[in-house]
This record gives C-alpha cells, sequence and structure tokens, in this order.
C-alpha cells in the first residue's frame, strides 16, 4: 500500500460514516413518509452534503498529486475537513420518528437541522484554506465559490423568515450546481479548470 492509500483509511471511514447516515435518514424519512410532513428544504440539503461527502474523495486523490509527500499541517486539514462533511450529514436530517418528535421534517430542520449549514460553512472554507495552502492557480474562482456557498449557509442559518430562508436555499442550489460545473473536482480527477 502507498503512503497515500493508508492516510486515506482514516477519511474514509469518516466520510463513508457520514455518507451512511445520510443515507440511513433519507431511507427512513422515505419509509415513514405516511407518519411525517416532508419538505423539499431538508431533503435538498441532504442532497447536497451528500454530493460533498463523494466529491471529497475525488478532491482528496487532487490535493495528493499536488504535494510530494504528506506534512502533519496537510493531513489535519484535510481531518477537519472530513469531520465537518460528516457532522454536517449527520445533523441534516433526524435519525428516527423519536428524534423528530411532533415536529415535521421542515419545522426540525429550521430548530435542530439548519446546524448543518454552519458545518457546510466550516467545511467551504476549509477547502479556501486548502486552496490557499497549494497556492492553486485559479483560486480566486474557488474563494469566490466557496466564500459565497459559506457565506449563504451563515445567512440562511441566521434568517428568522421561513421564506427568506426557502428563496436563499433555491440559490444555494444553484451555487452547489455551478460550484460542480465548474470549479470542484470531478469524478475524472481533475479540476474543471
Amino acid at each position: 500500500m502507498s503512503a497515500f492509500e493508508i492516510l486515506t483509511i482514516t477519511f474514509s471511514f469518516i466520510v463513508g460514516l457520514g455518507v451512511a447516515q445520510v443515507l440511513r435518514s433519507i431511507a427512513y424519512m422515505v419509509r415513514e413518509f405516511r407518519q411525517i410532513s416532508l419538505h423539499w428544504i431538508p431533503f435538498s440539503v441532504a442532497a447536497q452534503i451528500l454530493f460533498f461527502q463523494v466529491q471529497f474523495w475525488f478532491a482528496l486523490s487532487v490535493v495528493n498529486s499536488l504535494m510530494p509527500q504528506w506534512s502533519w499541517s496537510v493531513y489535519i486539514s484535510m481531518l477537519l475537513l472530513a469531520i465537518f462533511v460528516f457532522l454536517a450529514g449527520a445533523t441534516a436530517l433526524p435519525h428516527s420518528l423519536s428524534s423528530l418528535g411532533e415536529r415535521g421534517l421542515k419545522e426540525d430542520f429550521e430548530t435542530r437541522g439548519r446546524v448543518s449549514l454552519l458545518f457546510l460553512a466550516l467545511y467551504m472554507a476549509g477547502w479556501i484554506g486548502v486552496g490557499i495552502m497549494f497556492w492553486i492557480p485559479e483560486l480566486w474562482h474557488l474563494a469566490l465559490v466557496n466564500g459565497s456557498y459559506a457565506l449563504l449557509g451563515l445567512i440562511i442559518f441566521r434568517a428568522s423568515s421561513s421564506r427568506v430562508r426557502g428563496a436563499l436555499h433555491v440559490l444555494l442550489i444553484a451555487v452547489t450546481m455551478y460550484g460542480a460545473l465548474t470549479v470542484w473536482t470531478t469524478p475524472s480527477l481533475e479540476m474543471p479548470w
């Protein structure tokens, strides 16, 4: 095994558990749909988190290609990113009917699930830090897209109006789609730029 393969075991455990957590929560919501008032916002956030969890592995390969040898600072940075994307997935949706209580899915997200947006904001800001660490050529584009996403996530978290949050979630989806097409690592393990 290469050093990279050994190092990625830790990241894979954390992110893999995050993927399983999101998929389990989605499956639970779908299975119990007659007892739960469903809403599109928590599912859209869960889908974005799932995208970022999968995309993390692609980006990890690119990071590995940028460096001849791993350092503790890079390892810890990537470990924190894995933890942030895991925590985003673990907090977005309820895990059981008892954790949902009498609330519908929208109310649960607005009262408890919104914290996932804070972890996503940390995740996006962390990738800006990684870009600075490696001086990625298109850093301004990465910083703009990730910074916009992080800022929107924080605004949604703080917004008191449900209508404003809903409108901003649509914008968050648009930023995610734009980032996926123009900035973030693709399944071919190449940067779009």
